[in-house]
């Protein structure tokens, strides 16, 4: 069984460490960006400080050869800044792409590599969240925050360091306001209000509500439910638009005060009145107060850019522990063997499993299934059925015991080979978004149209392809709009072409209508021919003649044998067979009715 993030995961480790080894391959541009935005700072100061003496010069002793070399700092920093600012964020908002590709190759890499049952537990709003709206705010993040956060930094401690320089006790008046503010901020920054992330909670939600409308929205109008359907969403978008709301207004509150202290008009009004003071005091001469004047707003911009790089940093270790519920997973292992392939044929050893450890699923099964025989599993719900059929192509690894698939331990097997032997027809079949034809062809991508064709006919699909607009190029869920029994036989048609020698059908027609279920019947008969299959039955008629009957009770074999075996021993399958016979007598008399 997978881990989960928690665990760590081997190589993967969790969190904002994720982050940083994404940032590995581009740390030299980052530098490099940083110490332009660096520059940036440098310049931008000396022009502040050049302008401060040219407007002294004016007011005072008149321009001199002091002057003019100042007027020149002034000029090359008004052009040098833009310069050095425009090639830092060429570099980092490359890097940023470079980072946020990446980020999606490497979280599609080890998609690939999970146990299929870990998609069974986590819906794909997750993943679609991280992929996208996670990854993606990686542009900014990367490109825009990161070598930011030096220049903001370097450009308030410079500032801060000339004013003191000039004159440190009106420099600590003045930025009296701005230092309280940067107290506030840093102390409310460290974590996210509860609001905060009550909203992140609700925006998972309605994610995943918007998905289950989008997928399920036909099926709630066929039966006229509708508004029902959409009830779940509305409630999820009330949700997330309310949380919004309170998110901001708590933000707004814890950030009222900072925002005076911080805001440039507050600090010029404090330096004009401070510069007041201690002129008319005759503790400083008047043209003192001009670099203030110019300077201190530029700390104030600092300041008021502090709950930016601190949501920032915040975002970064979202991003971070998003990535790590998905690397945390541990992916599929193939342990090294050399044990060659044998005939198709399934053995399941003392095999035990559990989705958690504490409450086993499946207990001690022991089973066989020989080369081209069916074997049918039945139960009760809840009895382990569906579980049974889907660790043969290791959705999840046993907890005790082994699998073994022509004569491999699946373990030993690399899933592209496993899958090569196996085909599955689970009763919910899953068509992609694409043509019926490619649908058909992802069992084997290079087959050409008679071959597609030819499983279609034996699925006995073929007529219903034949009706749609455009045939076998007709999208699924566009201009082709099938039922679930026509669905049911296009994955019949998959698994035909796949020509696997080992069949799993998971109850592939347990919501299909009669007439549907037949069909789907006669689209098995064809592809059961010379196959070693595992049917897993919600109708008992549908089995009688299966080779082997196993009968599976509270996750354990309770008894095996063929339909008139089992009859005769007079056990589960006897009472089962019962009661089936029952229902079908009381449904017929309510039909006749």
């Amino acid at each position: 069984m997978s881990r989960t993030a928690a665990d760590g995961g081997p190589g993967h480790p969790a969190g904002p460490s994720q982050l940083a080894l994404l940032l590995r391959p581009v740390r030299t541009r980052l530098i490099a960006a940083a110490l332009l935005q660096l520059l940036v700072a440098v310049l931008t100061v000396l022009t502040f400080i050049a302008l401060g003496q040219l407007l002294s010069a004016l007011i005072g002793d008149g321009v001199t050869d002091s002057v003019r070399g100042w007027a020149w700092v002034a000029v090359i920093g008004l052009f040098a800044a833009p310069a050095a600012h425009g090639i830092s964020f060429a570099l980092s908002f490359g890097a940023s792409r470079q980072v946020e590709y990446a980020a999606r190759r490497a979280v599609v890499a080890h998609l690939e590599r999970l146990p299929l049952g870990w998609f069974t537990r986590n819906g794909s709003a997750q993943v679609r969240k991280t992929v996208g709206a996670d990854i993606g705010s990686l542009s900014v993040l990367v490109g825009e925050g990161i070598p930011m956060l030096p220049r903001f930094v370097a450009t308030t401690v410079l500032s801060t360091g000339y004013l003191l320089w000039v004159d440190w006790r009106l420099a600590l008046v003045v930025m009296a306001p701005t230092v309280a503010a940067t107290v506030i901020i840093t102390r409310q920054g460290r974590n996210p209000s509860a609001e905060e992330a009550e909203h992140e909670d609700a925006a998972r939600l309605l994610g995943a509500r918007t998905t289950e409308l989008a997928q399920g929205i036909s099926v709630f109008k066929v039966f006229g439910q509708a508004q029902r359907g959409t009830q779940r969403f509305g409630t999820a978008a009330d949700r997330f638009a309310e949380t919004y709301l309170r998110a901001e207004a708590v933000e707004a509150r814890r950030t009222r005060l900072t925002s005076i202290l911080s805001s440039w008009i507050v600090t010029l009004v404090v330096t004009a009145l401070a510069g007041t003071v201690f002129t008319a005091a005759g503790w400083i001469d008047g043209i003192v107060v001009v670099p203030f004047l110019l300077l201190s707003w530029v700390i104030s911009r600092g300041v008021w850019s502090l709950p930016m790089v601190l949501m920032a940093g915040r975002r970064a270790r979202m991003v971070g522990m998003s990535l790590a519920q998905i690397f945390g997973e541990t992916p599929l292992e193939v342990r090294r063997g050399e044990t060659p392939r044998a005939e198709p044929a399934v053995e399941f050893a003392g095999v035990s499993f559990g989705y958690r450890a504490d409450k086993p699923v499946l207990r001690e099964i022991d089973l066989r299934l020989a080369p081209g025989t069916v074997t049918a599993v039945v139960g009760a719900s809840g009895s382990g059925k569906s579980t049974l059929a889907r660790l043969i192509p290791r959705f999840w690894d046993v907890d005790a015991g082994v699998i073994r698939v022509c004569g491999r331990d699946i373990r030993e097997v690399e899933p592209e080979q496993l899958y090569r032997d196996l085909a599955f027809v689970f009763q919910d079949p899953q068509l992609l978004r694409r043509s019926i034809a490619d649908n058909i062809r992802l069992a084997k991508p290079d087959a050409d149209e008679a071959t597609v064709a030819e499983a279609a006919r034996l699925a006995g699909i073929d007529d219903r392809i034949a009706e749609l607009p455009r045939g076998y190029d007709s999208v699924v869920g566009d201009d082709a709009r099938l039922s679930g029994g026509e669905s049911q036989r296009v994955a019949i048609a998959r698994a035909i072409l796949a020509d696997a020698p080992i069949l799993v059908l998971d109850e592939p027609t347990a919501s299909a209508d009669p007439e549907s279920a037949a069909r789907i019947q006669d689209a098995l008969s064809n592809l059961l021919a010379d196959k070693t299959t595992l049917v897993i039955a919600h109708q008992l008629n549908t089995v009688v003649d299966a080779d082997t009957i196993v009968v599976l009770d509270e996750g354990r074999i309770a008894e095996s044998g063929t339909h008139a075996e089992l009859l005769a021993a007079d056990g589960h399958y006897a009472r089962m067979w019962a009661a089936s016979a029952k229902g079908s007598t009381r449904q017929t008399e309510v039909t006749a009715r």
